[in-house]
C-alpha cells in the first residue's frame, strides 16, 4: 500500500499543472464581431475621433470590460469585472483610424494560489496597468486589493502576487471601491477610488515594495454625479483620467481629463491642474465607459482608447472608441 501511495505522489508531481501548460495553450480563441460605430462628431474638445467599434459576441464569456492597456504592435490587454483576461489586436487603416478587432482570446484570471476566483465578488477586477518591468498590476474593488501578474513569464494561468496594501479602504463601499490604476514614471502605483459622485475621491501613491499600508496621498476632484473609473500614464508624461456619470433618467455621460504627474505630490487637498480634454454625452455614442489607455502612434500623435462595460446586459454596448489628442499651440501648416 505504501508503495502504491508513493507511486501516485510521484505521478502527481510529474504531471504538468495548469500553470505549467504552454502559454499559447492557456488562452482560448474568442469570436467577437466588431461593427463600426460613429461618435456623432468629428471631435470633442481637444480629442479628434479616430474610429469606433461596437463589440459583440455570442460567447457568454465576453462582456463586462472594465480595464484596458495598450501594448506593442497594436495589441491590447483587457480585463472584465468577473475575473477574465482578454487580448486582441487592433486593426487600423492606412491613416491610423480604428477599423476592426482581430485575434481575440480569453483566459480566466487566477489568485495568489493559482486558483480561479470562487465568485464574481472575489474576482471583481476593475483596472490594470503595465509596470515598468513588463508585469501587470490589477485593482479589485470589492476586496479593495491589488494583485501583480507576470503574463510574459507565466501566461494568464500564473498565480498572482499580492501588491501593496492601501490604508483607509475599509470604509469604501464594496462596489464603489478601488477602481482606477496606473503606473507612474518612477514605477509606483497610482490608485484611485471610484468616488460615487461624492465630491473629491481618494488617490493613493503606492510604491511596489511598500512594507506597511499606504495612506491616501491626495484627492481627485469630481463633478457632481461623476465617478473615477480609470487612469493611465500619457506618453509625454502626465496622467489621463476617465470619469463616468450615470442616472436612470439622464443616462450615461463620460469625461476624459488629464493632469500633470507632479500634481500628485502637490501641497493641497486635491490634484491641481486637471484639464478637461473632452466630454461624451448624448446624442454622441456613449455607454458605461470604464477603461482608458494611452499610447504613442507612429506619426507621433497621442492615441487614447476608451472601452465601455456592458454589464453583460443586452441593453448596453461594449464600445471601443479611439481619439487623438490635439496638441495645443501647434504651429499652423503652410
Amino acid at each position: 500500500m505504501r508503495a502504491f501511495v508513493l507511486l501516485v505522489l510521484a505521478l502527481c508531481a510529474c504531471a504538468p499543472s495548469a500553470a505549467q501548460a504552454p502559454i499559447a495553450d492557456q488562452w482560448r480563441a474568442l469570436n467577437v464581431d466588431a461593427a463600426p460605430v460613429e461618435l456623432g462628431a468629428e471631435s470633442i474638445g481637444r480629442l479628434v475621433f479616430r474610429g469606433g467599434l461596437d463589440l459583440r459576441s455570442d460567447d457568454p464569456a465576453f462582456g463586462g470590460l472594465s480595464g484596458i492597456e495598450a501594448l506593442d504592435d497594436n495589441r491590447v490587454l483587457a480585463i472584465s469585472d468577473d475575473g477574465k483576461w482578454f487580448e486582441a489586436r487592433l486593426v487600423l487603416d492606412e491613416q491610423g483610424a480604428l477599423t476592426g478587432l482581430a485575434d481575440v482570446r480569453t483566459a480566466l484570471m487566477r489568485d495568489e494560489n493559482g486558483e480561479v476566483f470562487a465568485s464574481k465578488a472575489a474576482g471583481d477586477s476593475e483596472d490594470l496597468a503595465q509596470l515598468l518591468d513588463g508585469r501587470f498590476a490589477v485593482s479589485f474593488e470589492q476586496t479593495q486589493s491589488i494583485r501583480i501578474y507576470d503574463l510574459n513569464r507565466d501566461g494568464p494561468f500564473g498565480a498572482a502576487r499580492a501588491g501593496p496594501v492601501l490604508d483607509h479602504v475599509s470604509d469604501l463601499p464594496p462596489n464603489v471601491g478601488l477602481e482606477a490604476l496606473t503606473a507612474t514614471s518612477d514605477g509606483a502605483l497610482l490608485v484611485g477610488a471610484e468616488g460615487g459622485g461624492r465630491g473629491a475621491t481618494r488617490l493613493w501613491l503606492a510604491p511596489l515594495g511598500a512594507f506597511a499600508p499606504v495612506a491616501p496621498r491626495i484627492g481627485y476632484p469630481l463633478r457632481p454625479g461623476y465617478s473615477l473609473t480609470s487612469l493611465d500614464r500619457l506618453p509625454d508624461g502626465g496622467i489621463v483620467a476617465l470619469e463616468r456619470f450615470y442616472a436612470p433618467v439622464i443616462g450615461a455621460r463620460a469625461r476624459i481629463s488629464m493632469f500633470p504627474e507632479a500634481a500628485i505630490n502637490g501641497d493641497g487637498d486635491e490634484v491641481d491642474g486637471v484639464e478637461l480634454l473632452g466630454s461624451i454625452a448624448p446624442p454622441l455614442a456613449v455607454d458605461n465607459f470604464e477603461g482608458i489607455t494611452a499610447t504613442r502612434m507612429p506619426d507621433g500623435a497621442t492615441r487614447i482608447y476608451t472601452v465601455s462595460d456592458n454589464n453583460f446586459s443586452g441593453g448596453q454596448r461594449t464600445l471601443l472608441l479611439a481619439f487623438d489628442v490635439v496638441v495645443e499651440n501647434a504651429p499652423a501648416a503652410n
